[in-house]
């Protein structure tokens, strides 16, 4: 079986049968594209162990390492597949996949936030009253809610009810995220501006299409020129969502249900930057 059909394989009966996510299903093809690109499209069974290891030297030599690590995992999982249906005798535990690489969470104090606020609250010339409010409203809902920005983006008119909507993570499980008041002000504002027939509740005005996160970024990156805080993106301002909460004490378990982690270690990442516990301990002692 050829590399570029083993992939192919596994992405029909592992992953878009369990309906797994696109952006899982993006990486399975971008891995199988890197694994051809680099044995070429031979029969898999040729592929030994000392191949591989070159295979993530390569990767590590022009990839982020994360990303990297990303499609090692990828190419085990197929390995492992593969071997699991008697395709192959490699072994995939002999497939060692790096840890991974700690990173530096970036977000805004709630001083921070406010600030970024009033920069996307500021009217400029050139720039439209809708566009404006909508910006406006796309800051104030991602921070009051914590949600990731692909989330918003699928969000409609109607999906906002008594203070809270429902988006469905990346597990397929549905989570409530709650949205302030200042937030659900700011979004009525912004449409109560809108004449267009469009259910999104954020468009692209130019086009009336439905805003993509890559529309956000630009939103974002616009806003960021404008102000002293460094470049802001919609994820900053969703680890200032958690690190917000933290530091007004709110527990981690409660923490990680509204920002959707599946597992606390992802939450406890947080501790590192904001712990009101550890300050007071600290204070009581050191004074």
């Amino acid at each position: 079986m050829l590399i570029s059909e083993a992939f192919e394989l596994y992405r029909e009966r592992e992953v878009i049968a369990a309906g797994l996510s696109s952006n899982t299903d993006e990486s399975y093809i971008y891995a199988g594209h890197h694994a051809v690109d680099f044995f070429d499209d031979v029969d898999v069974k040729t592929i030994q162990i000392s191949d591989i290891t070159k295979f993530y030297e390569h990767l590590m030599s022009w990839q982020k390492p994360d990303t990297a690590r990303g499609y090692m995992v990828c190419f085990r999982a197929v390995i492992k597949y593969l071997k699991r249906k008697k395709y192959i005798k490699l072994d995939p535990e002999d497939i060692k996949i790096p840890k991974r690489e700690k990173r530096i969470v970036e977000y805004l104090t709630e001083s921070e936030v406010e600030e970024f606020v009033e920069i996307a609250s500021q009217k400029r010339r050139g720039l439209p009253e809708i566009n404006r409010r909508r910006n406006l409203a796309l800051v104030e809902l991602i921070f009051s809610s914590g949600a990731r920005i692909g989330e918003i983006c699928k969000l409609n008119r109607n999906s906002i009810r008594d203070g809270q909507f429902v988006t469905v993570q990346k597990s397929k499980e549905p989570r409530p995220c709650y949205v302030s008041e200042r937030a659900q002000e700011a979004l009525d504002a912004y449409l109560e501006l809108r004449t267009d027939k469009n259910p999104a509740l954020f468009i692209a005005n130019q086009t009336e299409k439905r805003l993509t996160a890559g529309n956000a970024q630009r939103i974002f990156r616009n806003l960021s020129q404008r102000c002293d805080l460094g470049r802001i993106h919609p994820h900053t301002l969703r680890h200032s969502f958690a690190t917000c909460m933290l530091s007004h004490g709110v527990d981690l378990c409660y923490i990680g249900d509204m920002m959707g982690h599946q597992s606390l270690d992802t939450t406890k990442m947080y501790t590192h930057y904001e712990n009101p516990r550890l300050k007071a301990i600290h204070k009581t002692v050191m004074g």
